[in-house]
């Protein structure tokens, strides 16, 4: 079992596929002047303004009058739009691949569809089926999406299976009769990724599978084994939407977080290895993922962004020390994400394309998600 500590940070790079080492050196991370400004530029735009100069629309669920009130929110202008609510808290929420309709998924089995624009909120029966708990969903169009329905309260790809949810017939459905869970589909290129587990000895024994299409043979992409408590060897790993590129968390007993990077095209051999101490939190978007992280050389969070056009690795520094709880990407390359003020209360800073780093404070909300 390995450990690692809060405050310290290895980051490694083995790139035959992409640039040469010294090129991803000295083109990677942020020196700590410039986190320094973008911390500063970050304040600054919080006390001047809560707008930014972006052309995209968020949709946030805010708390309001006890209810989980939908909110559209437009950040050029600062615009409020109430739309509706929902009958529960959300923990995760996903925007369709045209962005007009969002996924929610709340505790144990809650699910529900919003509508972008008209707030007009689609639940999602699952009676009569052996789900307890979902471990996570993706779109595969904006009528259809995927789920790992779990067995057990603490949802597991242990005990999951995955099912098809078609919000034109309303019907749930296993698919393909696959167990596993926490699925992850790269709509550009059609190709899906799950995860299954299983216990063999003293160990859990877990594969990363991967379909080149949604009616191909499963294949295994990556395997790891470590002892039974140890943590999670692919903890919720994420497609790229091209397809191209993965990226899995290994977690541990501890905050401790390990994402490797694959190139999908060679088999489990990551090119880019990044631990240290933090929650989980990535996501992909405008040929980039951002992910939570620790600094190098004490515990404070910051958000680093892997950019697959030149392999590039940049960092920046958080608004709050509380880091973020997730990420979202609008088409053009704005970043947004949700950092938590208590357990049950957000806030949503959002960072434009042209200047990331440079957070505002947009207020109040969780699960903020780019719309149509």
């Amino acid at each position: 079992m390995r450990t690692f500590i809060d405050r310290w940070f290895l980051l490694a790079f083995v790139v035959p596929l992409l640039l040469p080492l010294a090129t991803l050196l000295s083109s990677g991370c942020g020196t700590t002047t410039e986190a320094e400004a973008s911390s500063a530029s970050a304040q600054a735009g919080r006390q001047a303004t809560a707008t930014l100069d972006v052309s995209g629309t968020l949709l946030v669920v805010r708390r309001q009058d006890g209810a989980w009130g939908l909110v559209r929110l437009t950040p050029a202008t600062g615009a409020e739009q109430i739309l509706g609510a929902l009958r529960f808290r959300p923990w995760q929420a996903f925007a369709s691949p045209s962005g007009a309709r969002v996924l929610y998924v709340g505790e144990r089995s809650q699910l529900a569809v919003v509508d972008a624009v008209t707030g007009a909120v689609q639940s999602i029966s699952l009676k009569g089926l052996p789900i307890r708990s979902i471990d996570g969903a993706t779109w595969t169009s904006d009528n259809r999406f995927l789920f790992g329905g779990s067995r057990r309260i603490v949802a597991s790809p242990q005990y999951s299976s995955l099912y098809r949810a078609d919000l034109r017939t309303g019907k749930v459905t296993r698919f393909r009769r696959l167990a596993g869970g926490e699925p992850s589909y790269a709509t550009g290129q059609g190709s899906l990724i799950y995860v299954t587990r299983r216990r063999v000895g003293r160990n859990a024994l877990e594969t990363i599978r991967r379909l080149r299409s949604l009616s191909a043979q499963p294949r295994v992409f990556a395997s790891a084994a470590k002892y039974w408590e140890a943590g999670r060897s692919f903890n919720t790993p994420l497609s790229s939407p091209d397809g191209a590129w993965l990226v899995s968390p290994e977690t541990g007993t501890d905050v401790s977080v390990t994402y490797s990077f694959y190139n999908t095209g060679f088999y489990g051999v990551p090119f880019l290895t990044s631990i240290g101490g933090s929650p989980v939190a990535a996501a992909w978007g405008a040929g980039k993922i951002a992910f939570l992280q620790s600094w190098p050389r004490d515990a404070r969070l910051a958000v680093y962004v892997y950019d697959t056009s030149d392999g590039s690795l940049t960092q920046y520094a958080c608004p709050e020390r509380s880091g973020f709880g997730a990420f979202d990407w609008s088409p053009e390359g704005d970043l947004v994400g949700q950092s938590w003020r208590t357990f049950t209360e957000g806030e949503v800073y959002a960072s434009a394309a042209s200047s990331l780093g440079g957070w505002v404070d947009l207020g109040p909300g969780l699960v903020p998600v780019w719309v149509q």
